[in-house]
Protein backbone atom coordinates (compact mmCIF):
# COMPACT_ATOMS: atom_id res chain seq x y z
CA UNK A 1 0.00 0.00 0.00
CA UNK A 2 1.37 3.45 -1.02
CA UNK A 3 1.14 5.85 1.41
CA UNK A 4 0.91 9.30 -0.24
CA UNK A 5 1.65 12.82 1.30
CA UNK A 6 -1.10 15.59 0.86
CA UNK A 7 -0.30 19.48 0.13
CA UNK A 8 -3.22 20.94 0.17
CA UNK A 9 -2.82 25.25 -1.22
CA UNK A 10 -4.94 27.64 -0.25
CA UNK A 11 -3.35 31.48 -1.76
CA UNK A 12 -0.14 29.80 -2.04
CA UNK A 13 0.63 28.17 1.17
CA UNK A 14 0.65 24.93 2.13
CA UNK A 15 -2.19 24.67 4.75
CA UNK A 16 -4.67 21.77 6.05
CA UNK A 17 -8.81 22.03 6.89
CA UNK A 18 -11.01 20.81 9.26
CA UNK A 19 -13.69 18.52 7.54
CA UNK A 20 -13.50 20.59 4.80
CA UNK A 21 -14.47 23.55 5.99
CA UNK A 22 -12.32 27.06 4.54
CA UNK A 23 -12.80 28.78 8.07
CA UNK A 24 -11.00 26.28 10.22
CA UNK A 25 -7.80 26.26 7.83
CA UNK A 26 -3.99 26.42 9.40
CA UNK A 27 -0.99 27.41 8.03
CA UNK A 28 1.44 25.34 7.69
CA UNK A 29 4.68 26.55 5.11
CA UNK A 30 4.42 29.25 3.15
CA UNK A 31 6.57 27.48 0.52
CA UNK A 32 4.70 24.33 -0.73
CA UNK A 33 7.50 23.42 -2.85
CA UNK A 34 9.95 23.27 -0.18
CA UNK A 35 7.67 20.79 1.43
CA UNK A 36 7.20 18.23 -2.21
CA UNK A 37 11.27 18.58 -1.25
CA UNK A 38 10.90 17.28 2.25
CA UNK A 39 8.43 14.56 1.06
CA UNK A 40 10.99 14.03 -1.97
CA UNK A 41 13.63 13.24 0.26
CA UNK A 42 11.70 11.46 2.63
CA UNK A 43 11.43 8.54 0.00
CA UNK A 44 8.02 9.19 -1.48
CA UNK A 45 7.31 8.41 -4.51
CA UNK A 46 3.61 10.35 -5.31
CA UNK A 47 2.24 13.15 -3.89
CA UNK A 48 -1.20 14.51 -3.62
CA UNK A 49 -1.77 18.60 -4.25
CA UNK A 50 -4.84 19.90 -3.87
CA UNK A 51 -5.81 23.65 -4.80
CA UNK A 52 -8.29 24.34 -1.95
CA UNK A 53 -8.99 28.21 -3.72
CA UNK A 54 -9.85 26.33 -7.11
CA UNK A 55 -12.08 23.64 -5.55
CA UNK A 56 -13.77 26.57 -3.70
CA UNK A 57 -14.26 28.67 -6.81
CA UNK A 58 -14.67 26.04 -9.65
CA UNK A 59 -11.61 27.83 -11.37
CA UNK A 60 -7.83 26.70 -10.96
CA UNK A 61 -5.78 29.01 -9.10
CA UNK A 62 -2.61 28.11 -8.26
CA UNK A 63 -1.10 26.88 -11.23
CA UNK A 64 2.15 28.60 -11.13
CA UNK A 65 2.83 26.86 -7.39
CA UNK A 66 2.17 23.64 -8.40
CA UNK A 67 4.60 24.04 -11.42
CA UNK A 68 7.01 24.69 -8.57
CA UNK A 69 6.25 21.50 -6.60
CA UNK A 70 6.29 19.72 -9.55
CA UNK A 71 10.00 21.00 -10.70
CA UNK A 72 11.29 20.72 -6.75
CA UNK A 73 11.38 17.03 -6.47
CA UNK A 74 11.78 14.02 -8.09
CA UNK A 75 8.51 12.54 -7.71
CA UNK A 76 5.64 11.85 -8.94
CA UNK A 77 2.37 14.78 -8.65
CA UNK A 78 -1.19 14.01 -9.08
CA UNK A 79 -3.08 17.64 -8.52
CA UNK A 80 -6.76 18.65 -8.64
CA UNK A 81 -9.25 21.11 -6.98
CA UNK A 82 -11.15 22.82 -9.47
CA UNK A 83 -10.53 21.19 -12.55
CA UNK A 84 -13.45 21.55 -14.60
CA UNK A 85 -12.36 21.52 -18.38
CA UNK A 86 -10.18 19.48 -20.46
CA UNK A 87 -8.00 22.71 -20.66
CA UNK A 88 -7.58 22.68 -16.71
CA UNK A 89 -6.56 19.04 -17.26
CA UNK A 90 -4.32 19.63 -20.26
CA UNK A 91 -2.65 22.62 -18.65
CA UNK A 92 -1.50 20.10 -15.37
CA UNK A 93 -0.32 17.30 -17.65
CA UNK A 94 1.52 20.26 -19.44
CA UNK A 95 2.96 21.49 -15.85
CA UNK A 96 4.67 17.83 -15.36
CA UNK A 97 1.41 16.35 -13.54
CA UNK A 98 1.38 12.64 -12.96
CA UNK A 99 -2.30 12.22 -12.93
CA UNK A 100 -5.19 14.74 -12.79
CA UNK A 101 -7.95 14.41 -9.78
CA UNK A 102 -11.58 15.23 -10.80
CA UNK A 103 -14.87 15.88 -8.56
CA UNK A 104 -17.19 17.80 -9.13
CA UNK A 105 -17.37 17.62 -12.98
CA UNK A 106 -17.44 13.87 -12.50
CA UNK A 107 -20.35 13.61 -10.32
CA UNK A 108 -22.27 15.55 -12.45
CA UNK A 109 -21.01 15.03 -15.55
CA UNK A 110 -19.82 11.64 -15.73
CA UNK A 111 -20.44 11.33 -19.36
CA UNK A 112 -17.34 14.39 -20.37
CA UNK A 113 -14.91 12.43 -17.69
CA UNK A 114 -15.36 9.51 -19.77
CA UNK A 115 -14.56 11.39 -23.22
CA UNK A 116 -11.02 12.66 -20.79
CA UNK A 117 -10.19 9.13 -20.32
CA UNK A 118 -10.17 8.55 -24.09
CA UNK A 119 -8.10 11.38 -24.42
CA UNK A 120 -5.69 11.27 -21.49
CA UNK A 121 -5.32 7.63 -20.42
CA UNK A 122 -7.61 5.84 -17.68
CA UNK A 123 -4.13 5.30 -15.31
CA UNK A 124 -4.06 9.54 -15.86
CA UNK A 125 -7.63 10.82 -14.28
CA UNK A 126 -8.13 9.90 -10.36
CA UNK A 127 -12.12 10.11 -9.57
CA UNK A 128 -12.34 11.87 -6.21
CA UNK A 129 -15.40 10.68 -4.41
CA UNK A 130 -15.96 12.62 -1.44
CA UNK A 131 -18.30 11.39 1.40
CA UNK A 132 -20.25 13.64 3.73
CA UNK A 133 -23.23 11.60 5.51
CA UNK A 134 -23.68 9.08 3.24
CA UNK A 135 -24.26 11.63 0.57
CA UNK A 136 -21.55 12.54 -2.34
CA UNK A 137 -20.45 16.08 -2.31
CA UNK A 138 -19.22 18.27 -4.63
CA UNK A 139 -17.90 22.17 -5.80
CA UNK A 140 -15.79 22.52 -2.54
CA UNK A 141 -17.83 20.05 -0.66
CA UNK A 142 -20.27 22.56 -0.10
CA UNK A 143 -23.45 20.54 -2.18
CA UNK A 144 -24.16 17.27 -1.79
CA UNK A 145 -26.40 14.80 -4.51
CA UNK A 146 -28.37 11.70 -2.75
CA UNK A 147 -26.51 9.10 -4.40
CA UNK A 148 -24.53 6.49 -2.99
CA UNK A 149 -21.22 6.77 -3.25
CA UNK A 150 -21.08 3.41 -5.12
CA UNK A 151 -23.73 3.55 -7.22
CA UNK A 152 -21.29 6.65 -8.72
CA UNK A 153 -18.60 4.68 -8.54
CA UNK A 154 -19.88 1.85 -10.93
CA UNK A 155 -21.70 4.61 -13.33
CA UNK A 156 -18.01 6.10 -13.81
CA UNK A 157 -16.22 2.49 -14.24
CA UNK A 158 -18.28 1.77 -16.75
CA UNK A 159 -16.84 4.79 -18.43
CA UNK A 160 -13.77 3.61 -18.12
CA UNK A 161 -12.58 5.12 -14.61
CA UNK A 162 -10.53 3.04 -12.66
CA UNK A 163 -8.63 4.84 -9.76
CA UNK A 164 -11.14 6.60 -7.50
CA UNK A 165 -10.06 8.82 -4.12
CA UNK A 166 -12.14 8.12 -1.30
CA UNK A 167 -12.66 10.57 1.52
CA UNK A 168 -14.74 10.82 4.20
CA UNK A 169 -15.15 14.52 4.52
CA UNK A 170 -16.51 14.11 8.29
CA UNK A 171 -12.87 12.51 9.56
CA UNK A 172 -10.74 15.02 7.17
CA UNK A 173 -8.09 16.97 9.29
CA UNK A 174 -9.63 15.91 12.82
CA UNK A 175 -6.93 12.74 12.91
CA UNK A 176 -10.24 10.35 14.38
CA UNK A 177 -9.22 7.77 12.40
CA UNK A 178 -10.19 6.35 9.53
CA UNK A 179 -13.89 5.54 8.59
CA UNK A 180 -12.71 1.45 7.64
CA UNK A 181 -15.78 0.50 7.30
CA UNK A 182 -16.55 2.53 4.25
CA UNK A 183 -13.42 0.93 2.44
CA UNK A 184 -13.88 -2.32 2.86
CA UNK A 185 -17.58 -1.68 1.87
CA UNK A 186 -15.78 -0.09 -1.61
CA UNK A 187 -12.73 -2.45 -1.98
CA UNK A 188 -15.43 -5.20 -1.89
CA UNK A 189 -17.70 -4.09 -4.57
CA UNK A 190 -14.55 -3.00 -7.17
CA UNK A 191 -11.66 -5.38 -6.03
CA UNK A 192 -10.26 -4.58 -9.70
CA UNK A 193 -10.19 -0.60 -8.99
CA UNK A 194 -7.10 1.19 -7.32
CA UNK A 195 -9.06 2.37 -4.30
CA UNK A 196 -7.09 5.38 -2.55
CA UNK A 197 -8.10 6.16 1.14
CA UNK A 198 -8.51 9.90 2.91
CA UNK A 199 -9.66 11.30 5.98
CA UNK A 200 -9.09 10.98 9.51
CA UNK A 201 -5.23 8.98 9.36
CA UNK A 202 -3.60 9.67 12.35
CA UNK A 203 -1.30 7.11 13.20
CA UNK A 204 0.67 4.00 11.74
CA UNK A 205 -1.91 1.66 13.13
CA UNK A 206 -4.58 3.59 11.12
CA UNK A 207 -2.47 2.34 8.33
CA UNK A 208 -2.36 -0.94 9.16
CA UNK A 209 -5.87 -0.73 9.58
CA UNK A 210 -6.23 0.63 5.76
CA UNK A 211 -3.75 -1.72 4.49
CA UNK A 212 -6.18 -4.60 5.12
CA UNK A 213 -9.41 -3.01 4.00
CA UNK A 214 -7.23 -3.74 0.08
CA UNK A 215 -7.07 0.07 -0.69
CA UNK A 216 -3.77 0.56 -3.01
CA UNK A 217 -3.09 4.07 -0.74
CA UNK A 218 -3.88 6.46 1.60
CA UNK A 219 -3.28 9.81 1.66
CA UNK A 220 -1.93 11.60 4.61
CA UNK A 221 -2.04 14.71 5.58
CA UNK A 222 -2.48 16.39 9.26
CA UNK A 223 -0.71 13.80 10.76
CA UNK A 224 2.30 14.30 8.69
CA UNK A 225 2.27 17.64 9.67
CA UNK A 226 2.15 17.40 13.12
CA UNK A 227 4.79 14.79 13.89
CA UNK A 228 2.34 11.76 14.23
CA UNK A 229 3.41 9.53 11.41
CA UNK A 230 6.71 10.20 10.22
CA UNK A 231 8.22 9.43 6.64
CA UNK A 232 11.82 8.04 6.32
CA UNK A 233 13.78 7.04 3.46
CA UNK A 234 14.31 4.03 3.11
Amino acid sequence: MLIIPAIDIYEGKAVRLKQGDFEQKTIYNDEPWSVAKEFSDAGCSLIHVVDLEGAEHGSFRNYDVIRKIVAEGDVHIQAGGGVRTEDDASRLFDAGVERVVVGSIAVKNPNTIGAWIELFGYNRIVIAIDVKNGEVAHSGWKETIKNDPVEIMKRLGDLGASIFLCTDISRDGMLTGPNISLYKEICKQFPDYEIIASGGVSSNDDIALLEKTGVSGVIVGKALYEGKIQLTNK
